[in-house]
């Protein structure tokens, strides 16, 4: 336990920092939405796209991992479901947790992760992770959460969805990067890869900072207890399924652990919008979202110790 601690504590110490700078006047909130920006439109795309340039047609051929992980992404889903039956609340709110169960922090927070914990050498297998689950990580969230709003998935709403893929600057990096690589199997000059890989740097430190300034801790309390169910489902019982899913189905080990710790991750930022526009109950996701970033500090220890 205490090794998992002192392995996370780096990632603390940078998201207290943007906290700090915030109360004490030095950030404000549009300053962090900027910095958000940057990372999510500048930083992270860059990263992504030098790291999935290297692909191949074989890193796609592992049906065990895949099978793993889109599993998992089921059982996570009806893991969600299973739980709000027994929860009294709106369809909207239920409908939120089950979006949720699945969306976890993986650029915010699990990128930064992945790199403290293993360093920069791990950023191959981040780009390869990304490549394969990025698509049924926005679709299959998506999907589930639409079906426990309207008992079904309408056309319209998963239309929308599709949409916003094609506006996501990760999905646009990714695909570019495989057409490049994979299709036409280029490599990056020194003078274009260089300031890639400044741009991509910038992320880890801003990623964390931004999600620092987000949050509330005088609120933690009254919101855990409220969020609690979702906090289980989303940091502990997600990971859960895909470590015991990779007993089954052993993957590359590398990948295995990745995968387990970035869905041990709070849930993603960009579920709130998410959320909202697809007529989910926001402010309820607003909450989980900060207080499962607040209480991964105990949890994230938990995942290190016992599922690493």
């Amino acid at each position: 336990m205490a090794d998992g601690f002192m392995l996370i504590l780096p990632i603390m110490c940078c998201i207290m920092t943007g906290w700090f700078m915030k109360r004490v006047g030095v950030l404000n909130d549009e300053g962090g939405a900027q910095m958000g920006r940057v990372v999510f439109y500048v930083a992270a795309p860059c990263l992504i796209f030098r790291f999935t340039l290297s692909l191949r047609l074989s890193d796609f051929a592992d049906g065990n991992f895949i099978t793993v992980l889109y599993g998992g992404y089921l059982m996570m889903a009806l893991a969600s479901w299973l739980v709000e039956r027994f929860r009294t609340g709106s369809r909207a709110r239920k409908a939120a947790s089950v979006l949720m169960a699945i969306r976890s922090n993986n650029m915010f927070m699990g990128m930064p992760a992945v790199i403290m914990l293993w360093g920069e050498s791990w950023l191959g297998w981040y780009g390869r992770y990304m490549a394969i689950s990025v698509l049924g990580f926005e679709l299959f969230s998506a999907t589930c959460g639409l079906i426990a709003l309207n008992g079904g998935v309408g056309w319209k709403s998963f239309r929308r969805v599709l949409l916003s893929l094609t506006h996501n600057p990760i999905v646009i990096s990714i695909a570019i990067s495989l057409i490049c690589g994979m299709g036409l199997g280029l490599t990056l000059p020194r003078w274009i890869d260089l300031p890639l890989k400044i741009f991509g740097d910038l992320g880890t430190g801003l990623a964390l900072m931004t999600l620092g300034m987000k949050l509330k801790p005088e609120r933690l309390l009254n919101d855990f207890c409220e969020v609690w169910p979702d906090l289980v489902v989303r940091l502990l019982l997600s990971p859960l399924i895909l470590a015991v899913g990779f007993r089954f189905l052993p993957s590359v080990p590398e990948m295995e652990k990745l995968s387990v710790l970035v869905m041990a991750m709070p849930v993603a930022m960009n579920t709130f919008p998410m959320a909202e526009a697809m007529g989910m109950d926001g402010d309820y996701t607003a909450k989980t979202i900060m207080v499962s970033t607040m209480v991964s500090v105990v949890t994230l220890p938990l995942v290190i110790r016992f599922l690493l």
